[in-house]
C-alpha cells in the first residue's frame, strides 16, 4: 500500500501549498464582500493568482491519480463498485480544470477587454460568471459541483477503506463523511441555503484531514510488493 501512500502525500503536500498561497492570497486582498472588490483583486494579474490557480490544477491531477490508485486497491474487493466510482472520476477532473485554468487563461482575457470602452459592459457581465472567487458565478456553482460528484466515489472508497483496511478505518469514515458534506454543500447552493453550503468548504476540510492517515502509508512497511 506504499504507492497508496506516495499518492496521499503528494495530494497532501500540493493541497497544503495550494492553502498557503490561498491564504497569502487573502490576507492582501482586502474585503471581498463585493462583487467589484473581488474584481479589483483579481485585475492584478500577479504572480501569487497564478501560482495558486496552476497548483490547484495539480491537485486535481494528483487526487485524480489517488482515486485510481484506490480502485486498483480495492477492485477485486469490489468490482462492481469501484468501477462506479472511477466513472465519476474524469467528470470530476474535466469540471475542476476548466475551473481553474480558466481563471488564468480565460479571466485575464476578459480583463484586458474590459479595458476598451465599447466592450466593458459585456466583459463584465462575462466576468461575474467566469471568476472562480466570486460565489455567484457560473464557475464557482461548477467548481462545488466538481467536488459533489467526486463525493460520489469519495463515499464508495470511504466505505471500502473502512471494511477492508483496518489501518485506514479513520482515513476512510473522513473521505465518506467529506463526500457526503460536498454533495450537500451543492445541494445548498441549488436551495439557496447557507448552511448547506458550507458542505463544501467542510468537506474540503476533512479530505485534507483523511490524507494524513493515508500518507502515513508511505513510510510503513511495504506489503504484498506495493
Amino acid at each position: 500500500m506504499k504507492r497508496l501512500g506516495y499518492l496521499s502525500l503528494l495530494t497532501l503536500l500540493v493541497t497544503i501549498i495550494w492553502l498557503v498561497l490561498l491564504i497569502t492570497g487573502i490576507a492582501s486582498a482586502g474585503p471581498q464582500d463585493t462583487f467589484d472588490q473581488i474584481l479589483a483583486y483579481v485585475s492584478r494579474l500577479d504572480a501569487l493568482f497564478y501560482m495558486t490557480y496552476i497548483n490547484a490544477a495539480f491537485i486535481v491531477f494528483a487526487a485524480v491519480l489517488l482515486f485510481c490508485e484506490l480502485y486498483r486497491h480495492y477492485r477485486e474487493a469490489a468490482p462492481y463498485w469501484t468501477l462506479a466510482g472511477l466513472a465519476f472520476i474524469p467528470v470530476y477532473a474535466t469540471f475542476n480544470l476548466f475551473a481553474y485554468l480558466s481563471q488564468v487563461s480565460i479571466v485575464p482575457g476578459l480583463i484586458v477587454l474590459r479595458q476598451q470602452p465599447e466592450y466593458k459592459i459585456i466583459a463584465d457581465v462575462l466576468l461575474r460568471q467566469m471568476i472562480q472567487q466570486w460565489p455567484e458565478s457560473g464557475v464557482a456553482f461548477f467548481n462545488s459541483l466538481a467536488y459533489a460528484i467526486l463525493g460520489i466515489p469519495s463515499i464508495i472508497f470511504g466505505v471500502l477503506m473502512v471494511r477492508q483496511t483496518p489501518k485506514l478505518k479513520l482515513a476512510g469514515i473522513l473521505l465518506a463523511v467529506n463526500g457526503a458534506a460536498c454533495i450537500l454543500g451543492v445541494i445548498g447552493l441549488l436551495l439557496h441555503n447557507d448552511l448547506l453550503s458550507m458542505g463544501t468548504l467542510a468537506g474540503g476540510v476533512l479530505f485534507l484531514l483523511a490524507l494524513i492517515p493515508m500518507s502515513l502509508l508511505a513510510f510503513g512497511a511495504n506489503q504484498n510488493g506495493e
